[in-house]
């Protein structure tokens, strides 16, 4: 084979690549994708709300104009076939050959003027006159004809295979003893309803192709007007998965669009913010756990290297050592406490316990740092309230809330811890005239890591878990917290909790 005959039939063969049609099974996911749009969804509502009633309403006016022009021709037949049963009857026309010959001219006339075929039956069913001449002398089975010779006037309506409506009237003829001794039927064909009716089918269909045209148009604009801001809402909250936290939304008015995109923004704005905190965190427990190891990594450097010292220097070594230990114990132990408070099935301890007991022992735990501080610290409580709950977590609890205003209180300041109870709920109160908090700081103390004083030092320092573990407690027990404070003046804790805890 050539090297052209090859390259033709690559290229030939290339060129039948792009012919090949896509496999049903990928038209079916095209289909269905489409299916589920919301422009899909629209399209389907209005024509539910636009097409579909107006569908039924033609319906309803077409077999409301079948049903007129049925009743108008009905009574006319009945009245034709009446009439001509009473002359009939007086003429002795089923009984005289004459008489019968005499009016059959008269039978043709009234055939003509009714546009109706005319039949005129005996008692055994035979048909004596036929204005067509088509069935005379023969025997019917027409049911119509076979209830008129009962005794009862019957008539009949049907489509035909050529779109033409067919009725019939029959009625007795009776002689003057009130005798069936025949009878009448009429049998007429009109297409005028069915004219009318396919000249209001033909524009219906007209309105319902425009009607079809107007809502795609206008469920193009709508779906282009609804869309466009939920697209912008889609594409900043992919943007958001994806880590980029400070993508914010656009978006003008008050609708329930413009409401989720103030939700999307405010929790970017949370997750911003909680991730501002989290590598705060991250530095500040590097911070905390690198100077207590520094401090051990010299203390214990110095013990290896330095021979002959006194027995009373290797003591305050090993003691500032296990200092530096203890401060790292506890900065662990906050971590691994927020980390159970966060766990889905969290078991708690439910007992009854005075609530007044436990206050006055916090408070007596922390006199020495108050001493230490120089910080007065008073307690005012009933003498008896009981409370159900998880005494050891609530006593944490309440003792980084006195731990906290003790920390954050000049030296010559006053804590105050008090206790008020209502017929539900107990309320405890952890006073200070401290350093305060700023307001914009407030709404984020509560917060894991969050730490207002950015500089405080070891002494004052912490992991910023203490009020989170707090907060975290006291909702777990159907209660609430709250905080009041000014810069400079100090702030005021306010602790609800349930007198009895239901889960």
């Amino acid at each position: 084979m050539s090297v052209g005959k090859l390259t033709e039939e690559k290229q030939t063969t290339k060129g039948r690549g792009l012919d090949i049609p896509l496999r049903p099974s990928k038209i079916f996911h095209v289909v269905l994708d489409g299916v589920r749009t919301l422009r899909f969804k629209l399209f389907l509502s209005y024509i539910l709300v636009g097409v579909v009633p107006l569908v039924i309403l033609w319906s309803i006016i077409s077999s409301g104009i079948q049903d007129e022009f049925l009743e108008r021709d009905l009574g006319v037949l009945r009245a034709g076939a009446t009439q001509i049963s009473t002359q009939l009857s007086i003429s002795n026309f089923m009984g005289d050959i004459e008489a019968r010959q005499e009016l059959s001219n008269a039978l043709m006339e009234e055939s003509t003027r009714l546009s109706s075929r005319v039949f005129v039956a005996d008692t055994m069913a035979t048909i004596i006159f036929d204005s067509q001449e088509l069935m005379e002398g023969q025997t019917s089975a027409n049911n119509n004809l076979l209830n008129a010779l009962d005794g009862e006037h019957s008539y009949s309506h049907i489509m035909t295979d050529e779109n033409m409506l067919r009725i019939e009237s029959a009625v007795s003829i009776v002689d003057a003893d009130n005798q069936v001794i025949g009878m009448v039927m009429l049998r007429h064909y009109t297409t005028e309803a069915a004219d009318i009716i396919a000249s209001i089918n033909e524009d219906t269909t007209l309105l319902l192709i425009a009607i079809g045209a107007t809502v795609m148009v206008v469920v193009l604009f709508i779906a282009s007007w609804l869309l466009q801001p939920l697209s912008r809402v889609l594409t900043a909250v992919k943007r958001i998965s994806e880590g980029h936290l400070d993508q914010r939304i656009e978006l003008s008015g008050k609708d329930e669009i413009s409401a989720l995109g103030v939700a999307v923004n405010n929790m970017a704005q949370k997750l911003e913010r909680v991730e501002v905190t989290r590598q705060e965190f991250v530095s500040n427990v590097s911070h905390e756990l690198k100077t207590p190891l520094s401090s051990v990594k010299v203390l214990s450097e110095s013990l290896l290297h330095k021979e002959g010292l006194p027995e009373a220097t290797y003591q305050e070594f090993l003691w500032d050592i296990n200092s530096e230990v203890d401060r790292m114990s506890d900065i662990i132990e906050e971590l691994l406490t927020i980390v159970r408070l966060d766990e889905a099935e969290l078991p708690l301890n439910i007992g009854t316990f005075s609530l007044v007991v436990m206050l006055e022992e916090a408070v007596k735990r922390l006199r020495p740092l108050a001493m230490k501080k120089k910080v007065n610290i008073e307690i005012n409580a009933p003498s008896e309230v009981y409370l159900e709950g998880d005494e050891i977590k609530l006593s944490l609890a309440i003792t980084n809330l006195v731990e906290n205003a003790l920390k954050y209180s000049h030296e010559g300041g006053l804590v105050k811890v008090g206790l008020e109870v209502d017929s539900k709920n107990a309320f405890i109160t952890v006073a200070d005239n401290g350093i305060g908090i700023c307001e914009e700081d407030q709404e984020q103390v509560f917060s894991r890591f969050f730490r207002a004083d950015k500089g405080r030092d070891r002494e004052t320092g912490g992991t910023g878990l203490g009020l989170a573990i707090t907060h975290k407690t006291i909702l777990l027990h159907k209660g609430s917290i709250k905080l009041s404070s000014k810069l400079g003046e100090g702030s005021i804790f306010t602790a609800r909790l349930p007198l009895l805890y239901k889960s």
